[in-house]
């Protein structure tokens, strides 16, 4: 059945349109309501005369919106949200929280004026229509963050040649550190050598200087017995 829409409806037109719609709906709910009237012949003119009402005040209000659009494209929205660790939201984001969030703002814009495209489940930034007039529809940025702020903390970017660079420079450290080692280590064994050597000299040299010397087990030797016959 066709009808002449009284009123803005969603997704069917806007006042003054000639719409067709199913018989039930028309009926049973738009003419109830008085947002639509049946096409007659006789309402054809009252369709004119709605529509050039509606475009007179649309006229109005053109310059309104266009500064209304400016301040919505200047600016992001924010919208919090709950997610898990990879960022998928529990939900997704609809037009009422766009709505409940721009009311929050200042801007109280119905929902059915706000276009959402696909479904926006996880964080990350959007672009959202939004009709602020019938011949104006700003871009609205909405930018769907982690509620908790675990998510969405983006890591400082890597170096792979950085990194490749530091494990060169600490393998070449492990080598310069076991020459090290080992460099003491013969050092150390060269001076015990040493040490022992000179000790062995000390010995030998006090031995002769008494002029006595002694076997293992304390014999006296052939010197001492001449000098004891003596």
């Amino acid at each position: 059945m066709k009808v002449i829409l009284k009123d803005e409806v969603d997704n069917v037109g806007l006042p003054g349109d000639v719409v067709d719609v199913k018989d039930g709906y028309g009926r049973n709910y738009l003419i109830p309501r008085g947002m639509a009237i049946l096409a007659t012949r006789g309402a054809m003119k009252e369709a004119e005369a709605i529509t050039r009402s509606r475009k007179a005040k649309e006229a109005e209000t053109v310059g309104d919106a266009e500064q209304h659009k400016q301040t919505l494209e200047s600016r992001t929205l924010r919208i919090e949200a709950r997610v898990d660790e990879r960022g998928h939201l529990y939900g997704s984001v609809s037009a009422h929280d766009i709505a409940r969030v721009l009311k929050e703002r200042g801007h109280d814009i119905p929902v059915k004026r706000i276009e959402i495209r696909g479904t926006y489940k996880e964080i990350g930034t959007y672009e959202v229509p939004v009709r602020v007039h019938p011949q104006v529809v700003a871009d609205v940025t909405v930018e769907v963050v982690d509620i908790e702020g675990i998510v969405g903390v983006e890591a400082p970017p890597v170096d792979e040649d950085e990194i490749e660079e530091a494990a060169a420079e600490a393998a070449e450290g492990s080598e310069t550190d076991a020459d090290v080692l080992a460099e003491q280590a013969l050092e150390a064994a060269e001076e015990y050598e040493q040490q022992q050597a000179l000790l062995e000299a000390q010995r030998e040299e006090a031995g002769s200087e008494s002029g006595t010397d002694q076997d293992p087990d304390g014999a006296v030797t052939e010197g001492d017995d001449e000098t004891a016959g003596a």
